[in-house]
């Protein structure tokens, strides 16, 4: 099992191209971009458009048929992608991965649907995904709410889903995806989840199942719910945003096409003798998290590590952990993801953001400069350089 946890982080060690951003759209807390299957991926694009490589997780992604990301993006599982930001771990891009995927026999009446995916997946995009295994027991995926509103849940047996995984990478597997019903959700809760109410009452308990494959096998992977919801939801919707989620029984090929090119995952000893050719937290040079989500992983390891972390106000969720509360010295707020991306492209062009605002304040002596930076009124003290530019 891996000991890789929060309590262990390294520092990154210096800044190397290519030039990396993080876009993290947390799930089950009803994300306003990104609270549905795929609706973030414009503004992912968007931002992968001002760098070099963009890295972020399925949940920005996936849209149930559809996967739209870009060729500069790499896809990877949230509890890898916190691992990465902690130091631990390099991504190795891939051209192609061998896919397995488990079936929670809990569906095995859409069992057909599965397997015209796979197939399909093989012959018109060449992806090669033809084994799955059906595990051996349900596994009782549940959904759960906290306190706070947030999607979580539990899964009674999780052994069961590492014994298929496991299976899979015996047989050549490189990176495993999986589909499961998820129970508990009633009309009510899927309503409520179409007319932005609540969260998508999945999202928390699959991060859940992921997370687990990532921390005990260290591989690629993703995973989608069965239609739980099949019996109860309507033939159509009129909110746009959630209308991915109509166009598909099982909502795997997203899976398949984000698994098939993934970066693999290569365990790092020392950040300053990393492998050139693996992407690693000194790649990073800035995260992109919606502002109201500043006390996970992501966003404490860029504080650590001296990263920007660039928070979109507009992308509002259930939660309220802002700056106001964190006090981080390297958040730099913006109003929205267009703002957000002109302050990616400002970063890997080495261009002072002070530079780009007005009033602009002049060369001063140290310590008088600070307080004339933390009393102006147009350049916020906590995002402000030390030196001036």
């Amino acid at each position: 099992m891996s000991t890789i946890e929060l309590l262990t982080p390294r520092k990154r060690a210096f800044a190397c191209s290519p030039f990396a951003a993080v876009q993290v759209i947390p799930t089950g807390v009803r994300c306003e971009f990104g609270g549905y299957a795929g609706d973030a991926t414009p503004v992912t694009n968007l931002l992968a458009s001002t760098v070099d490589l963009l890295i972020t997780h399925p949940n920005a992604v996936n849209a149930s048929e559809l996967n739209e990301m870009a060729d500069n993006i790499l896809y990877v599982e949230g509890k890898s992608l916190d691992d990465l930001l902690l130091g631990h771990i390099g991504l190795l891009p891939s051209t192609s991965n061998r896919v397995g995927t488990f079936i929670d026999p809990t569906g095995s009446k859409y069992l057909d649907y599965v397997i015209d995916t796979l197939n399909a997946a093989r012959t018109v995009k060449g992806i090669a995904c033809g084994a799955y295994t059906i595990l051996e027991r349900e596994p009782e995926v549940q959904i759960r709410w906290s306190e706070k509103g947030c999607a979580v849940g539990t899964v009674l047996h999780p052994e069961v889903i590492l014994c298929g995984v496991a299976s899979l990478l015996l047989q050549g597997a490189e990176a495993v995806g999986g589909v499961s019903v998820i129970h508990g959700v009633t009309r009510e809760i899927f309503e409520k989840h179409l007319a932005g109410l609540i969260p998508n009452p999945s999202g928390g308990v699959e991060a859940i199942i992921t997370h687990l494959i990532s921390k005990i096998f260290r591989i690629p992977t993703a995973h989608a719910p069965l239609p739980y919801y099949q019996e109860i939801k309507p033939n159509g919707t009129s909110n746009p945003r959630a209308s991915a989620e109509f166009i598909s029984t099982p909502h795997y090929y997203c899976v398949l096409k984000g698994l098939a090119k993934a970066p693999r995952l290569l365990p790092v000893a020392s950040l300053h003798t990393a492998p050139s050719h693996a992407i690693t937290v000194n790649n990073v040079g800035a995260i992109v998290v919606p502002a109201s989500c500043l006390g996970g992983i992501p966003a404490l390891a860029g504080e650590y590590s001296g990263i920007p972390v660039i928070a979109v106000r507009e992308n509002t969720t259930v939660l309220n952990v802002t700056n106001d509360k964190m006090h981080m010295r390297n958040v730099i707020e913006v109003d929205s993801y267009l703002e957000a991306a002109g302050v990616l492209l400002a970063l890997r062009k080495g261009i002072s953001l002070e530079s780009l605002r007005r009033p602009i304040i002049g060369a001063g002596e140290l310590g008088r400069q600070n307080q004339q930076i933390s009393s102006n009124e147009g350049i916020p003290a906590r995002t402000s350089q030390r030196y001036p530019d």
